[in-house]
């Protein structure tokens, strides 16, 4: 009897069983890829000992540190382009830039790279694996990059990958114990930088870079320009011209050439002083914290 009353109840169950287990007809898709792109190098290294670079706060927008991006996906095993964008603005006020990538694309482990900071896709390869850090002996632009392997499936669909800063920067103050009628500029030639940088933040190639500089007479002048790394320390030349716009290629003054080290993400620091009683300048680097008189040192002939 207890047997029968069991099986009753067990068939009237099934109704119920049936009406409230879940049913799906169609299996949803899987989430997109998501790649959420952060800034690492948001300051330089040692910012915080030159006061004549500010340091920027370390909460700001993405767009404040890095303007502009171009990303390029490809799969891992090919090489083949899965997804690339143009060079777009970084637009909002995210500190994280989140990228949502097509939906199309197959589960499978790709290589993305993304370069930011540039105006335009002329520096960069026609494969997007490489740029040209100074084009046309330029100081080009302030780059930034990342590249990464990504495992996309079903439980690996949101990633984060962090920028950085590819250059250096050259930072040169200008102290007149009294002016000098006439300079209102500067003109620079800095001998023995990387050309090219990869995917794989590797620097070859050598190049030199012209930049000048202008301003309106001051006894106080600061000069600021952005360079890829030194192929060694105290490995790049630099000679200095201080000119008139009117006729740059007449230097007014030309002080001792001086060797010195650029480096990724630091800021490399002269100090020029023009002592008006000895009619020369006496110059300066900032090294370990501290100003050092460079002005004495020798330059070996190339």
């Amino acid at each position: 009897m207890k047997g029968t009353i069991r099986n009753i109840a067990y068939i009237l169950l099934l109704p119920a069983m049936t009406f409230t287990s879940c049913i799906r007809d169609e299996i949803e898709d899987c989430p997109p890829l998501q790649i959420n792109i952060a800034v690492k190098d948001k300051n330089y290294f040692n910012v915080d000992n030159v006061e004549a670079e500010q340091r920027k706060g370390d909460n700001l927008a993405f767009r404040e540190y890095v303007p502009t991006l171009y990303y390029v996906l490809r799969d891992l095993n090919t090489g083949d382009v899965v997804e690339e964008s143009g060079v777009f603005e970084v637009k909002g006020d995210k500190q994280i830039l989140p990228v949502d990538l097509c939906p199309c694309i197959p589960h499978g482990r790709y290589v993305l790279t993304v370069w930011g900071g540039m105006s335009n896709l002329d520096a960069i390869s026609e494969d997007g694996l490489s740029l040209d850090l100074n084009p046309n002996s330029m100081e080009g632009e302030d780059i930034y990059m990342t590249n990464d392997t990504i495992l996309y499936d079903a439980w690996h669909n949101n990633q984060t990958v962090e920028m950085e800063r590819t250059k250096g920067k050259l930072i040169i103050e200008k102290k007149w114990e009294c002016l000098l009628e006439g300079i209102n500029g500067s003109r620079k030639e800095i001998n023995g930088i990387y050309d090219n940088v990869n995917n794989a933040f590797k620097y070859t190639g050598i190049t030199d870079v012209l930049a000048t500089h202008l301003w309106e007479p001051e006894q106080n002048i600061i000069t600021k320009t952005v360079l890829s790394p030194s192929l060694k320390e105290n490995g790049t030349k630099l000679h200095l011209d201080f000119i008139n716009a009117s006729d740059p290629s007449s230097p007014l003054l030309t002080p001792k050439d001086v060797k010195i080290t650029m480096k990724r993400n630091e800021l490399t620091v002269l100090r020029y002083v023009w002592d008006c009683e000895k009619q020369d300048f006496i110059i300066y680097a900032l090294l370990n914290n501290s100003w050092t008189i460079i002005s004495q040192m020798d330059i070996e002939e190339e």
